[in-house]
């Protein structure tokens, strides 16, 4: 039997055991992929957050005009 993700809603009353549980399982991976997506996307949105904030201090500090010791 073919699975498709984007389809979960897939009638299995003729399932047998063992293709439940690996649909039980695929469900899972995927749920938990999900969850690990976004968490590593909050952490690379936080980072370019900081990473650009530190660029601009550092242009926005840089005076052209500012005699240097």
């Amino acid at each position: 039997m073919q699975f498709d993700h984007f389809h979960s809603h897939q009638n299995d009353g003729l399932m047998s055991i063992a293709e439940l549980r690996a649909l039980r399982l695929r469900e899972k991976k995927f749920e938990s992929d999900k969850k690990a997506r976004k968490y590593i996307l909050e952490i690379n949105q936080r980072y370019r957050k900081m990473s650009a904030h530190k660029s601009n201090n550092f242009l926005r500090n840089m005076n052209p005009f500012k005699k240097t010791a």
